[in-house]
């Protein structure tokens, strides 16, 4: 029994040994000091907030590099900018000079034509996906410098408080007016109502004035439609609205002397179809798919009942007023009555269906954009209720693009809707922004003045761009030489002392060969034990 104890003693110990020894092994092999977070749980823990920092380190460098050759990227368009600017001040001067004939000014002119077109090139190149220069809305040749939020740059790990800015400088086509102008855009607003230019509420558009509400016509003329025309001249656009009425079955509007088939959309004294043009035009048929009034005659069904005979009656006028599609708008917006008579879920299927028409058959159109939802409009889920059946009478908003208003003046409400629409699509706001692509101007529309002013803002913005480089060099400098340090402590911390390991790595050797032999002399005496024994 003492011989068995003894033997099983030899092994275990032959067997940490051996452990040990492979250990210090698998150390050697891979020149590391820590493998496993057991063999140093306190360097473990270092070592991997040491790497951690490292990786930051240099991701803030990679993006520190990028904005650095962004900011080399646009300093060449800049030097190209000064040859440009140079070149416009020769033409100038030419162009000025009392000895120039006509035909050498025509020729300066045209040489300052492509200039121009080669700086509005400059204006809107990119790198890597990123515009070089900003889009504020400015109308100098070399406008101020804009820092924007994503031109934002993380410093350093320990400066994320202060990020570096790079300044992008806006560049365009000089523009002396001052005046409005229009765009060369066209807007369509199709509105959608059942009611008069007011509706019941206000009497003066149904010929029945009171001490106590404004004559209809001079409320028409002196607020209503000097109104839409302002607003249309501060957006710069050509605009017309289709006034499409749902007519009405609503037999309390035909005992009081009003007209059933859906209002008076014009106060008395106005007639809608020659007074209108070519502000609005007035299309009357389509009804509506249901009406819930109590008023609402049971055994009279309205004429137009089915969603796609609504649609077909909105793309037929559609067609009329773009001469089918020979003089298409760049955008359209659809407003809809849904003061209370007329419902949006009466119509709503048909405009969906409509506006998906217009999608298909003209994509250069404009449309509001489909997931667009504001308003009351918003406690509708667009994935349980995709067509807003659920919506409210009287609710307002924007419902998957479709602008619902909130009462019957039309214009008014037209209005509300196509600012709401600007304030809330970029999309659509983008439809109706200037496009300078074609517009160039002549020498004599600058002044000498003008041109040194140019110089003066390139000379700012080479600077600055200059000081920006020199500062993200200096941060990439910095964390260069951090980059330096946490890689040497890495190193400290993982790198193997390989003398000292090989030392450890002979004396386990040698504890496994010492084991090993008292293992074969263990074995020997039980074999003797075992002969003797028999």
């Amino acid at each position: 029994m003492e011989s068995l104890s003894l033997s099983r003693s030899v092994v275990n110990n032959l067997n940490n040994a051996f452990e040990k020894h492979a250990k210090i092994n698998r150390h050697l092999q891979t020149g590391k000091r820590v493998l496993h977070p057991s063999d140093d749980v306190g360097e473990a823990s270092k070592l991997g907030k040491t790497k951690l920092d490292l990786i930051k380190n240099r991701n803030i460098q990679s993006n520190l590099q990028n904005s650095l050759s962004l900011l080399q990227a646009q300093d060449g368009m800049y030097n190209t900018i000064g040859d440009i600017l140079s070149r416009s001040s020769e033409l100038k001067t030419l162009f000025s000079s009392p000895v120039a004939g006509e035909q050498a000014k025509v020729a300066y002119n045209e040489e300052f034509v492509e200039l121009q077109y080669e700086l509005r090139s400059i204006a809107t190149s990119k790198w890597n996906g990123i515009s070089l220069f900003s889009t504020q809305d400015s109308r100098t040749l070399f406008g101020p410098a804009v820092d924007t939020e994503d031109m934002l740059q993380e410093s350093s790990d320990k400066a994320a408080d202060a990020p570096l800015k790079l300044s992008r400088w806006g560049i365009y086509q000089f523009e002396p007016d001052t005046e409005p102008k229009l765009l060369n855009k066209k807007l369509l607003a199709i509105t959608i109502t059942d009611e008069s230019e007011g509706g019941a509420a206000l009497k003066p558009y149904r010929g029945m004035d009171d001490d106590e509400d404004i004559a209809a016509k001079e409320r028409f003329e002196n607020e209503e439609l000097p109104s839409w025309n302002n607003f249309m001249d501060e957006l710069g656009v050509e605009a017309e609205i289709a006034v499409i009425v749902a007519e009405s079955v609503f037999t309390s509007e035909s005992n009081n002397g009003i007209d059933a088939d859906g209002g008076e959309v014009v106060p008395v004294g106005y007639n809608e179809t020659t007074d209108l043009e070519p502000f609005a035009r007035v299309f009357r048929g389509m009804g509506r798919e249901a009406f819930s009034h109590p008023n609402s005659p049971k055994n009279v069904a309205p004429n137009m009942p089915d969603p796609n005979d609504q649609a077909d009656f909105l793309w037929a006028k559609f067609n009329e007023i773009t001469n089918n599609g020979e003089n298409l708008p760049d955008a359209v917006g659809v407003f809809v009555d849904n003061s209370g008579s007329l419902y949006f879920n009466e119509v709503n299927q048909a405009l969906f269906q409509f506006t998906d028409r217009i999608k298909t058959t003209y994509p250069e159109i404009i449309l509001p954009s489909d997931n667009l939802i504001t308003g009351d409009a918003t406690v509708v889920d667009i994935d349980t209720d995709p067509e807003g059946e659920t919506i409210d009478k009287s609710k307002t908003g924007i419902f998957r693009g479709i602008s619902l208003a909130g009462a019957e003046d039309w214009i008014n409400q037209s209005e509300i809707a196509l600012r709401a629409l600007i304030d809330n699509d970029p999309d659509f706001q983008a439809a109706l922004e200037p496009d300078l692509g074609d517009r160039t101007y002549a020498l004599e529309e600058y002044t000498a003045s003008e041109l040194v002013s140019f110089f003066d803002s390139l000379i700012d913005a080479r600077a600055e761009n200059a000081s920006e480089q020199q500062r993200i060099n200096s941060e990439i400098g910095e964390l260069q030489g951090k980059q330096v340090g946490l890689e040497g402590a890495i190193g400290v911390s993982e790198d193997l002392d390989v003398s000292a390991a090989m030392r450890v790595f002979h004396r386990t050797k040698d504890q496994v060969d010492l084991n090993a032999q008292l293992m074969s002399a263990a074995k020997e005496m039980e074999n003797i034990l075992y002969t003797d024994f028999l």
